[in-house]
């Protein structure tokens, strides 16, 4: 367990602070995401792009917050390269039904630690920073997987009003933040 945490440890700390690869933004119910239009989710997903890449993320990761199904629910999920920075946004909120789905379409593979993360996140790796949309006293049911080493920075904002300046805001506390992931001081 703990040469996991010392590789996380280096392979995610530089000697200038915290690198940001990949950020998870867990916010909206899905009745809120299907409400949108398509010019809506392109100016959500630019934005969501444009503000991790000015952090020098690569990789932004976006689902909903709630667990409700919406009944007949037409979202699937979709992948989008904006700018050098892959958004992608999956309308699965159940973090199980997420791993299940992602697990059922893997054939051919041993099942280990590796070969998990790598059908769940892919190039991107766990994410850094999930951010969540919403009060502080309750988390999303799907972060269950994307605890395991990211940092929480919880938004007060509904997901119809989040903007750049907010976002840009969170990621500036993941910035001010050590990381020790899980580690204690030496």
């Amino acid at each position: 367990m703990f040469s996991r945490i010392r590789r996380q440890r280096e392979a995610k700390v530089s000697s200038s602070g915290p690198r940001l690869l990949h950020v998870v933004v867990a916010g909206g119910e899905l009745d809120d995401w299907e409400a949108m239009t398509a010019a809506q989710w392109t100016a959500r997903v630019g934005l969501l792009a444009a503000v991790a890449a000015t952090h020098g993320a690569r990789w932004v990761t976006v689902f909903p917050f709630g667990s409700r199904p919406v009944l007949g629910c037409q979202m699937t999920s979709t992948s989008y390269e904006v700018d050098g920075v892959h958004v992608l946004v999956s309308p699965h909120a159940d973090g199980r039904r997420r791993i299940a789905e992602t697990l059922r379409g893997a054939t051919d593979v041993e099942f280990d630690e590796d070969s998990v993360e790598q059908l769940l996140h892919g190039d991107a790796g766990e994410p850094d920073l999930v951010v969540v949309l919403g009060s502080d006293d309750r988390l999303p049911p799907s972060l269950v997987w994307e605890l395991a080493y990211s940092e929480l920075v919880f938004l007060p904002v509904d997901w119809s009003v989040l903007d750049g300046e907010r976002l840009d805001d969170a990621l500036g506390v993941y910035f001010g933040r050590e990381r020790r992931f899980g580690g204690v001081d030496e």
